[in-house]
C-alpha cells in the first residue's frame, strides 16, 4: 500500500513539470536567453491571431471562397511567423527559409485576394 500511495504521489507531482516541460517543447528560455520568452509570446498571439482569422469568414457554402477565405490568413500568419524568427533567430539556413517564405507568401496572398475578389461577385 506504500508503494501505491509513493507511486501515486511522484506521478502527481511531477505531472505539472511535465506539463511545463511540454508547453515549452522541452527547450528552457536559458538556453536561448530572455529573447526566447518575448520570441514564444509573440509566436503564439501570431498563431492565435491566424486562426481566429482563419475561422472569421465562416462558410460560406462555396468551396473556391471558402479556401481562399481561409488560406490568405493562414499565409499571413506564416509571413508573421517568418518575420518573428527573422528577428528573434540565429540561424542563417533557418532565416533563408523565413525570407523565402515573406517573399512567397506574399505574392501568394496578393493573387489569392485577386481571385477571391473576382469570385465574390
Amino acid at each position: 500500500m506504500r508503494f501505491i500511495l509513493s507511486l501515486t504521489a511522484f506521478i502527481l507531482l511531477s505531472s505539472p513539470v511535465n506539463a511545463q516541460e511540454h508547453q515549452q517543447h522541452g527547450v528552457p528560455s536559458a538556453v536561448y536567453g530572455s529573447g526566447f520568452t518575448i520570441f514564444r509570446q509573440a509566436m503564439d498571439a501570431s498563431m492565435e491571431k491566424m486562426m481566429d482569422d482563419m475561422h472569421a469568414p465562416g462558410y460560406t457554402g462555396n468551396p473556391d471562397v471558402d479556401f481562399l477565405a481561409m488560406m490568405i490568413p493562414h499565409h499571413q500568419g506564416a509571413v508573421e511567423m517568418a518575420r518573428l524568427v527573422l528577428i528573434y533567430g540565429r540561424d542563417p539556413v533557418t532565416r533563408k527559409f523565413a525570407e523565402g517564405i515573406v517573399a512567397g507568401q506574399q505574392t501568394e496572398i496578393e493573387s489569392m485576394k485577386r481571385r477571391l475578389e473576382i469570385l465574390r461577385k
